[in-house]
């Protein structure tokens, strides 16, 4: 997701947070342009929200016996995913860095009405790769099988700073962590899936993504970082992530499917880092509303009308086209490449 206005705080955190650039006056001009972009890309994305707002619907079909797991589950758009995919009568894994908030999220859905459904909290803090596989461990010696798997996890224009594993926090977390867990999970979401139907992989992505560009000679923004190109960069990967997956996916006659979706401009606490944060009251009358804007993540989920139609980016439950950047399948090849090198892979399928 991104913001209609640009946040200063962000920018000037930047500046003062950031190892000093070489070129200072080079900086600040790239992070005022991509302020204006995000100026523009955030009030047409608004204007779309309402606009389509009357496809962004969902049925949500028994799904009894079908597992899925959510990253991020805990809270804001995630927690509504997960409600909505027990309402589906699902097995729900929530993925999430603070277990108590996980199972304290799953009692309010309980509160709320919602009794079908099973929902089990795992840990999964998606800043460490080591954690990355810790979880995916648990979860092939707890699960024969995954039916649905939700990489929502992610954050949204944070200050600069590092992971253990060396990466700028919004690649490692938005992007390099479901790469990782995605493969590791493959054989689970191969035993799943069926002619009849497939399984499903869905990024949830954002319209932010069509800001971003892919510099090789800088991947993960580490090197000259503002905090908007950051978070864009990482949306567009995780967009070239899903169609280049599905490309390897038929060649297999595998029967999984990848989605990416763009949830919207929703209002959540993705927004802590903005000045967006002391307005939320404001917010609720222009921005979508959780359930809004996890209703085309469980569309892709779980709708049929979608079966067959890997690597689509679904905004408001609609197919939506995509930075012309991801449809360049020789840049796609050398960011999976460069990836599998990031988290230590020598193949995707190697799990």
């Amino acid at each position: 997701m991104i913001i209609v206005a640009g946040s200063t705080l962000a920018l000037i955190a930047g500046i003062l947070v950031f190892p000093k650039p070489r070129n200072k006056i080079m900086f600040i001009l790239n992070a005022l342009m991509y302020e204006i972009k995000y100026n523009a890309l955030g009030a047409s994305a608004v204007v779309k929200d309402h606009v389509y707002a009357r496809y962004n619907k969902t049925d949500l079909p028994r799904k009894s016996g079908k597992i899925a797991i959510v990253t991020g589950g805990s809270r804001g758009i995630g927690s509504t995913v997960v409600k909505m995919l027990l309402q589906c009568d699902m097995e729900v894994i929530v993925a999430c860095r603070n277990c108590k908030a996980g199972h304290d999220s799953i009692r309010k859905i309980r509160e709320s009405g919602v009794t079908s459904g099973s929902a089990k909290v795992y840990e999964l803090d998606n800043s460490s790769l080591e954690s990355v596989r810790k979880f995916a461990r648990e979860i092939k010696h707890d699960y024969k099988k995954i039916d649905v798997l939700v990489n929502n996890a992610g954050i949204m224009f944070t200050p600069y700073s590092m992971t253990k594993d060396g990466f700028e926090q919004q690649w490692a977390v938005n992007y390099l962590s479901h790469f990782l867990l995605t493969s590791l999970l493959l054989p689970l979401l191969k035993s799943a899936g069926s002619p009849n139907e497939s399984t499903r992989v869905i990024n949830v992505s954002s319209c932010a993504h069509n800001a971003g560009t892919i510099d090789f000679d800088d991947i993960d923004s580490s090197k000259r970082f503002v905090t908007k190109l950051a978070y864009s960069r990482s949306k567009l990967a995780q967009v070239m992530f899903t169609k280049t997956i599905q490309d390897l996916f038929s060649a297999k006659k595998l029967q999984i499917q990848s989605y990416a979706v763009h949830p919207g401009i929703v209002n959540t606490d993705l927004f802590q880092h903005t000045l967006f944060r002391h307005f939320k009251l404001i917010l609720n009358f222009i921005f979508k509303t959780p359930k809004q804007g996890a209703t085309p993540i469980v569309f892709a989920a779980v709708n049929k009308s979608i079966e067959n139609k890997g690597g689509i980016y679904v905004a408001d439950c609609l197919e939506t086209s995509v930075n012309p950047q991801a449809l360049d399948s020789s840049v796609r090849d050398r960011l999976f490449k460069i990836s599998l090198e990031q988290v230590k892979l020598k193949d995707f399928f190697e799990s």
